[in-house]
């Protein structure tokens, strides 16, 4: 096959490579359910090392996607048009960016616990990290897509996973709708340096579903060259 024969020129697969930012996205993503519930918790300290935990993970995405551009061939072809490629990287990256944005406005004030926040808040984090799940699910499926040709049977079933993926993002975008209503009807109750990071820590834990959806975008134009 010739996307087989084309691949087998690189002593490494682009594919695996992309595969290895996603696990490390993914390591850094799932660290902000865990922030939050230690934020729920009251252990500020806690918060603290969350935030610092998941800098750390995002620098070390950020090693792994300089890794696979600076690796990714420019005198060969890639098996789909490597702007895609990049973007894709991009798109992963600025999930990663986002978690650890969302650690440092934790950071800048100690945050006040709203009770009327706690439900849709956790609600919205549980629908994004659906989201971060399925998008590295389908970074997962690229090398066996790219075995097939971006063909057949796995070509269709990577475009349900595309179709779920965005079905999904709209979920969260109704979760962060909601809770923006809710911190909205109780923003006299709240100082307006708070009210604002709160609006920035909700729109930051949004834009993660938002770059999760984008990734799956443009991976869908691997299948239409």
């Amino acid at each position: 096959m010739m996307v087989r024969s084309i691949l087998g020129l690189f002593t490494k697969s682009p594919f695996h490579a992309l595969q290895n930012l996603g696990h490390k996205v993914k390591d850094c993503a799932y660290q902000v359910p865990v922030l939050f519930d230690t934020f729920f918790d009251g252990d500020y300290d806690g918060v603290l090392e969350v935030a610092e935990r998941i800098s750390h993970l995002e620098h070390e995405a950020d090693v792994v996607k300089n890794r696979v551009r600076d690796e990714l061939p420019k005198s060969l072809m890639l098996p789909v048009d490597r702007r895609d490629f990049i973007d894709v990287i991009s798109a992963l990256d600025a999930i990663a960016d986002c978690a650890e944005d969302i650690g440092v406005l934790f950071t800048l004030r100690k945050m006040e616990p709203h009770e009327q926040l706690v439900a849709p808040l956790q609600e919205l984090v549980r629908r994004v990290m659906n989201v971060v799940d399925k998008a590295c699910e389908l970074i997962a499926f690229l090398q066996p897509l790219a075995d097939a040709g971006f063909d057949g049977e796995p070509a269709r079933k990577a475009i349900a996973m595309m179709e779920e993926l965005s079905a999904l993002e709209r979920l969260a975008d109704d979760a962060q709708d909601k809770l923006a209503r809710e911190l909205f009807a109780i923003e006299d109750e709240i100082s307006t340096g708070s009210l604002y990071i709160w609006n920035k820590i909700f729109n930051k834990i949004g834009d993660m579903a938002n770059h999760a959806e984008r990734m799956g975008l443009r991976m869908r134009l691997f299948l239409a060259r």
